[in-house]
């Protein structure tokens, strides 16, 4: 779709529908700053020694086009130095990196025309799920209380 394209389609819309429209994105991209705030939040509970990038680093991934791939490395060393740092306090776990790999994969298929309407919803729900495992191993490891049983 061109710019012409994408013009005459919202060219097309009531009010209503470009309301709505607006919202959706605004409410995407409040999502995505969250998202990245706990990527950044679970890196820098990485010991320095092992952490394989500054947790601020995840900002970058704001960037137009080159940000998509960017995304994708910063998650799997995310998941590496967390692999690392469970394994240094000897707790267990991997890192998620099961669930990282299927959403870096699924991410990339994204970006496949012929493929791309049946692959988002999957994407979709695979960034919650590592928005959530991601929230989880920053909790366990910033709060070591957290793991005490009453």
């Amino acid at each position: 779709m061109n710019i012409d394209e994408l013009t005459r389609l919202l060219n097309k819309l009531d009010t209503t529908s470009l309301v709505l429209l607006f919202l959706l994105l605004t409410a995407m991209l409040i999502a995505n700053i969250l998202y990245f705030r706990t990527l950044q939040r679970t890196m820098g509970t990485i010991s320095p020694e092992l952490r394989p990038l500054a947790p601020a680093m995840i900002w970058l991934a704001l960037l137009p086009i080159l940000g998509l791939f960017w995304y994708m490395a910063y998650i799997v060393m995310l998941s590496i130095g967390l692999q690392k740092e469970l394994a240094k306090r000897k707790m267990p776990g991997n890192g998620a990196i099961t669930i990282t790999m299927a959403t870096v994969i699924l991410s990339a298929m994204c970006l496949i025309p012929a493929i791309q309407q049946a692959v988002v919803p999957a994407t979709m729900v695979f960034w919650a799920v590592h928005w959530q495992r991601m929230a989880l191993h920053y909790k366990v490891l910033a709060e070591p209380e957290y793991l005490l049983v009453e």
